[in-house]
């Protein structure tokens, strides 16, 4: 079973309607669903509209002597308004009339892939209203091509209701309107019709009581509208083939264009990235000498610290020699004021002889505590004597510690002064290696950068090749192009005047078609100069490609400008980083010997 069959029987078994074989067995035979004299149920109607506006498996459904109720015709018209899968409708034998014909005219308003549609044997005229928006409604259709409308009770304005719709419609191709009432006014309103409309090939109105006057002119209407219907095929094919080559003549040429901008993008992406690898090794260059001067100073730096911390040795030790004089000029101040208290002892000593032996004979009464006050004097001169034995030995306590600091200041001068010897040796030479491997590096650079330099003028000229190569086949193609557009030209003037001359041989006694031919060919006239513009603007662009070509050059050659005095200038920058770190090492050379001569 197919789809639509299962979704038949499921939205029978929601909806609570009997399922009909023959309606099943129908909708199993897609893409032509025939239900032709079949008794629908208004149910089993609204479900097929359900179908229909969903699938899009069938593309021909027949409803013919189905005598379908209003309901009935109405849910099926409204499924069809949403369908884009059927292309032929058959409601043959259905008694349309009325709302049925209104149902009939909106589902033409909202389906355009309908292109037949037959309501044989139906009772449309009988509702001048109704009719008449069937009408409207077919006239607005872009996409119905064959109607059929027999036997459908249509009178003298049925037949203006028609004649209004087929000079609005430009589709519909036959229409089908035998065994009517139309009657002779009405077989000239259709007439009349015709003059406006130039899609229609064909009308029968046989049954219709129209006189054989007007029929043979309504069939010279319709051979005329055949006739013109090929010669406008005929036109329009070849001005598509005309088209197609054109259209084909541009892709080749905007293929091309494409090409050769690619190429340039290409060469320009290389050129971009030559000058960013240049750019981006003369920046690590940079940051090389930045990082070697970075060390210099760093370097520097330790050198300084190594000239502070022999300076803070110097200052210590002569803290320590000031502080030795101090206490040996503190010890020679204890010895002399020692020296000054003994002398003055002694002249003590000697006045007291003398007051003794002058005043022996009147201090006798005395002596006792002169002896008294001489053991006296005997006890504080021990003491002085035991005190100045210590000063002794406190000064020679000093001065042992004095030598000892002074020989630890001395081995710690002596160990950082081969520390500092040692430390500016490997910085030395560590300033050798680097100024050796700058100077490698800076020889290596200068020999890539002579190699790419190189390699660009070879792409240069490579390039300048291929630009010139560009340019004679844009050349070549441009000559090409217009040698084929003057003999387009040509051809379609040459069948132009054909056209014109064969269409006023034939068609002079009709000026309107003659009128409407004329249009076509201005609108044709048009096309070509929409394509001679077109040209205009190829040749434009051709131009303007030209010129970015040109800029592109210049470009190319301003690059390659801008790449050498790059070089130029990373050259004097090496150039002055070298002179400036032999300046330094200069100074450090200095510096060891100012070094070296503080040392000695």
């Amino acid at each position: 079973m197919t789809i639509p069959c299962e979704l038949f029987k499921t939205l029978c078994k929601k909806y609570n309607i009997e399922i009909q074989d023959s309606v099943c067995q129908a909708l199993s035979q897609s893409p032509t669903l025939d239900l032709a004299n079949q008794t629908l149920a208004v149910g089993t109607c609204a479900v097929l509209g359900k179908i229909l506006q969903s699938t899009t498996c069938i593309s021909k459904a027949s409803f013919e002597d189905c005598l379908l109720e209003e309901d009935g015709l109405k849910s099926i018209l409204l499924g069809l308004c949403g369908n884009s899968s059927v292309k032929t409708l058959s409601l043959k034998g259905n008694s349309v009339q009325g709302n049925g014909t209104h149902a009939v005219a909106k589902m033409l308003r909202h389906n355009n892939t309908l292109t037949r549609l037959s309501l044989e044997w139906n009772n449309l005229g009988l509702c001048a209203e109704t009719f008449a928006v069937f009408c409207e409604a077919v006239g607005n259709n872009s996409a119905l091509q064959y109607l059929d409308l027999r036997s459908n009770q249509l009178g003298t304005d049925a037949a203006i209701h028609i004649a209004r719709a087929l000079t609005k419609n430009n589709t519909v191709i036959a229409i089908d309107i035998r065994w009517n009432s139309l009657g002779a006014a009405g077989g000239k309103t259709i007439l009349e019709s015709l003059h406006h409309n130039r899609s229609l090939k064909k009308v029968d109105l046989v049954g219709n009581n129209i006189p054989s006057e007007v029929i043979s002119s309504i069939e010279q209407e319709l051979s005329q509208n055949s006739q013109a219907a090929v010669v406008t095929q005929e036109y329009t094919s070849r001005t598509e083939l005309l088209k197609q080559q054109l259209e084909h003549h541009e892709r080749y040429s905007s293929h091309e264009i494409e090409r050769l901008q690619e190429s340039l993008a290409e060469t320009e992406l290389k050129l971009n990235k030559t000058i960013k690898e240049s750019s981006f090794r003369t920046g690590q260059l940079e940051e090389s000498l930045h990082s070697k001067t970075l060390e210099v100073g760093a370097v520097e730096s330790k050198l300084s610290l190594a000239t502070s911390a022999l300076h803070l040795c110097q200052e210590r030790l002569a803290a320590m020699e000031a502080r030795n004089k101090t206490l040996e000029e503190e010890l020679q101040r204890s010895q002399e004021q020692a020296q000054k208290q003994s002398n003055r002892d002694r002249e003590t000593m000697e006045a007291m002889k003398v007051d003794h032996s002058e005043v022996e004979r009147t201090l006798q009464n005395t002596i006792s505590k002169l002896e008294a006050q001489v053991g006296e004097l005997d006890f504080q001169k021990s003491n002085q004597k035991r005190q100045i034995l210590d000063l002794r030995e406190m000064v020679c306590s000093l001065q042992s510690e004095v030598k000892g600091a002074r020989a630890e200041c001395e081995e710690l001068v002596s160990s950082e002064v081969a520390k500092h010897k040692e430390v500016m040796r490997m910085m030395e030479q560590q300033h050798n290696a680097e100024v050796q491997r700058i100077k490698n590096e800076y020889q290596l650079v200068e020999t890539e950068m002579r190699d790419r330099l190189s390699n660009l003028d070879a792409q240069r000229c490579e390039t300048e090749v291929e630009i010139a190569s560009l340019r004679v086949q844009v050349t070549t193609e441009r000559t090409t192009s217009q040698s084929q557009q003057t003999s387009l030209r040509q051809q379609l003037k040459a069948e132009h005047a054909a056209a014109v001359r064969g269409l006023e041989e034939r068609l002079r006694a009709m000026e309107e078609s003659r009128n409407d031919a004329e249009e076509r060919m201005r609108s044709q006239i048009a096309s070509c100069s929409s394509l001679t513009a077109t040209n205009a603007k190829m040749n434009t662009q051709l131009h303007a490609l030209r010129n970015q070509l040109t800029q592109l050059e210049a470009e190319v050659e301003g690059k390659a400008l801008e790449v050498k005095a790059a070089e130029s200038r990373v050259r004097d920058e090496v150039k002055l980083q070298l002179e400036e770190l032999e300046q330094e090492r200069l100074q450090t050379a200095k510096l060891n010997n100012t070094i070296s001569q503080l040392q000695r």
